[in-house]
């Protein structure tokens, strides 16, 4: 009688596992149902992701070439693109305009780099009219010494285009010598700090742009150009706040003289340490080899070669777009404000400026991780978000973020929308160089 007893409980027992594994599956699907339905009902924010060196002239001789280039840039997940006129090839109007007519079919914005002197004034007469155009980047890279000349400039241009345009200049990095920036150090200013504000005051540019590019062909140097990528990033990020404007840069993805070609994993990190400082819009340098010979131009290895095929780079870039795209830009609506770092070398934390770190923030009572994170603390409209990254593009990670109640989450990756839970408990995995972006309600 007992062994009846025990076998009986013993399939009551198994039918209640299955009941259960059943209920689980149930939960499951229905979880998907919701994560699904929540994802498709978010509303898409595009990030603003451009190319430098679009398709060269050569490549876009006719209509249906430049029509066939474009949708190939538009394929690798890029929306605005800068024109780039090779020192190499004549100016010709009329082969801007049939870029401009190419990106406008493939919904690509332009922003027109202009050339110098009164050339500059012809080509913004002749394309500010244009759908494509989203406005004009004065000169690449100036130094001080220009800057008169070039708020003049940009003054003229003001009462030539519409109030939409964007007037720009892209600076250097930080890495750039004083001879470059045309300035000096002060009592409490860097040369380049000093460099940034004047730009500002004089130039009053609608964005701050520059570029800074980590990746040198010596692995041995990149400690010291983290933490210069650290300090460039915190004084921009400072200076955009200071000024109102938003920040706008450049990822290497790329490789020429000096600097050896990003894998995977150094992309991936690349793109975003943009985005958790708060970055608007990045461009990657390069999209196509300017020229088949050393040179000004030089041979760069980038997604296509000079003569039109496209490269591993591509397919590369293409990857890493698609990953940020699933994101849909939720972390587009929302400002930086501050830092906090897990397990950071030293130097890397003080690299960040002093103003932008904390040790602890509202929503967060603990991080646990063998990785090396750092956390951008982003607000918007009082909702809290998390932009967490594996601040190491050589090791994966699982992180857990202990919040200091229990809160509605949801967790967006490369994935799209991963969670959506309630709970006081974030876990995530994540790759070399990865981000992932946590909205707390």
């Amino acid at each position: 009688m007992a062994l009846k007893l025990k076998r009986i409980i013993s399939i009551l027992l198994v039918l209640l596992c299955v009941l259960n594994l059943f209920s689980c599956q149930d939960n499951t699907k229905e979880e998907e149902k919701m994560i699904k339905k929540i994802y498709e009902e978010t509303e898409d924010t595009p990030v603003l992701l451009g190319v430098w060196v679009p398709p060269l002239y050569r490549l876009t001789e006719t209509d249906e070439d430049a029509d066939m280039r474009y949708k190939e840039l538009k394929e690798v997940g890029v929306n605005m693109t800068y024109t780039h006129h090779p020192v190499h090839e004549v100016y010709n109007v009329n082969q801007l305009l049939r870029s401009l007519d190419a990106a406008h079919k493939h919904d690509i914005k332009v922003i027109v780099i202009l050339r110098p002197g009164q050339l500059g004034i012809s080509m913004v007469e002749k394309t500010k009219d244009h759908p494509a155009v989203m406005g004009y980047n004065l000169v690449d890279e100036p130094g001080f010494g220009s800057f008169s000349q070039l708020a003049n400039l940009r003054d003229k241009l003001k009462e030539m285009v519409d109030e939409d345009k964007i007037i720009m200049c892209n600076l250097f990095p930080n890495y750039a010598p004083d001879s470059f920036l045309g300035t000096s150090p002060t009592e409490d200013k860097s040369s380049y700090e000093v460099y940034v504000e004047r730009y500002m005051d004089m130039i009053r540019p609608d964005v701050l742009s520059f570029d800074h590019y980590p990746f040198l062909a010596d692995k041995t140097q990149d400690n010291h150009k983290i933490q210069l990528m650290l300090q460039n990033f915190s004084i921009i990020r400072l200076y955009g706040e200071r000024y109102n404007v938003d920040t706008w840069g450049f990822v290497q993805n790329s490789s020429w003289q000096g600097t050896r070609l990003p894998n995977d994993e150094e992309l991936r990190f690349v793109v975003h340490f943009h985005l958790i400082f708060g970055l608007k819009s990045f461009s990657y340098f390069l999209y196509c080899q300017p020229d088949d010979k050393p040179g000004v131009e030089g041979v760069f290895e980038g997604m296509i070669t000079y003569n039109g095929e496209k490269t591993d780079v591509y397919y590369r870039v293409q990857k890493q777009n698609q990953d940020i795209n699933a994101m849909k830009g939720v972390f587009m609506k929302y400002d930086h404000k501050v830092f906090m770092t897990h397990n950071m070398p030293e130097e890397y934390v003080a690299s960040i400026d002093q103003s932008l770190r904390v040790e602890n923030y509202e929503g967060i009572d603990k991080i646990e991780s063998d990785g090396k994170l750092l956390i951008g603390c982003f607000e918007r409209d009082g909702k809290t978000g998390f932009y967490v990254m594996n601040f190491d593009y050589e090791k994966g990670t699982k992180a857990t973020i202990r919040l200091d109640d229990k809160y509605e989450f949801k967790v967006w990756g490369a994935n799209g929308l991963e969670q959506l839970k309630n709970g006081n408990k974030v876990e995530i995995e994540l790759l070399p160089g990865e981000g992932r972006f946590i909205e707390i309600n």
